[in-house]
């Protein structure tokens, strides 16, 4: 499903300035709510990542936003795709993937479903089931570089309340329409969006990008305090999370591909995980950590080194997880 980017998201923009005069309700509004809080206790709800070994650590709930950071090049736009198509195999989403094509989602998502590396070719009855699975599945903006923000706003309202999306990725903050030097505006936005996420009951994922260290150096684990723009903005968020490459271990990799010699510290370079995922802030969820992850060559992110791929059935169910 292509979301054109000329589509009138006017009506959606000017309910997002409705707020204060809608969110005013007598105490008896969330007697619902306040019984499901009784009855599930401090139980984790939400949907699951897709590693099982998160399962009882961090849930991704609706009515909540999640900054995606990472230095440039350190797989968080792959990460968060991965991740939406998994939520896909039982809900809608929608992409605003505002730095790459609509077809260079898609493509990247379907090697991802296949299991298969970029390198590898997928087949073309494959990628047709695919196609006719993800149709009614992912939505995407088809829209590249900047949109003012306003549109922004429009279009999750729109994902959220015409087409029942519940999760809806804006990939990235720095094509949202507003000036670097504009903090204010940034605050203000990403307010507005975690306003919206509450009100509508969707979660909304934003990817951000992060300040490179003064040094040059990458090899240590970032922290939220280095997202680039507002300070502000990891506040206003329910969630900051990270995502890191491991610069050493690529390193030593390389090296041993050229049939170079490794160091002792090297090779246990070797050992360590390709990836590591910093839950940095959890707001309604008390586990803050790192998780360790291997990088398939189809760019699916595994929760151990010896891992099989996931097989994809692309059907309407709960998504396969491993161990």
């Amino acid at each position: 499903m292509i979301i054109p980017n000329d589509i009138d998201f006017s009506k959606y923009i000017d309910f997002v300035g409705q707020q204060e005069s809608q969110e005013i309700h007598g105490a008896g509004y969330w007697t619902e709510d306040m019984i499901a809080r009784l009855r599930n206790g401090d139980s984790l709800m939400g949907d699951y990542m897709p590693w099982e070994k998160l399962n009882e650590k961090v849930r991704l709930r609706s009515g909540e936003l999640t900054l995606w950071a990472g230095y440039s090049g350190h797989k968080k736009s792959l990460m968060v795709g991965y991740i939406m198509l998994c939520l896909a195999q039982s809900q809608r989403v929608a992409i605003a993937s505002l730095e790459l094509s609509p077809v260079d989602t898609l493509h990247r998502m379907m090697y991802q479903a296949a299991g298969l590396s970029e390198g590898s070719k997928v087949a073309e009855p494959f990628a047709r089931k695919f196609m006719e699975w993800a149709d009614p599945n992912i939505a995407i903006y088809d829209q590249l570089d900047s949109v003012p923000a306003e549109r922004i706003l429009g279009f999750v309202n729109y994902c959220a309340k015409e087409l029942g999306c519940k999760h809806i990725v804006i990939d990235s903050l720095t094509k949202c329409g507003i000036r670097k030097d504009d903090t204010d505006a940034e605050k203000a936005f990403v307010d507005k969006l975690q306003w919206t996420a509450k009100t509508l009951g969707c979660h909304i994922h934003l990817v951000c990008h992060m300040r490179k260290p003064q040094d040059g150096q990458e090899q240590r684990m970032p922290t939220k305090a280095a997202i680039r723009g507002a300070s502000e903005i990891s506040d206003l968020a329910d969630n900051v999370f990270l995502v890191w490459q491991n610069m050493s271990k690529k390193k030593a990799m390389d090296k041993q591909s050229a049939g170079q010699n490794l160091t002792d510290a090297e090779f246990k370079e070797l050992e360590k995980p390709d990836q590591v995922l910093v839950i940095d802030k959890q707001r309604h969820g008390k586990w803050e950590g790192v998780c360790g992850l291997w990088c398939h060559p189809s760019q699916q992110f595994l929760p151990g080194p010896d891992q099989r791929p996931v097989h994809f059935t692309m059907e309407r169910q709960a998504c396969s997880r491993v161990a």
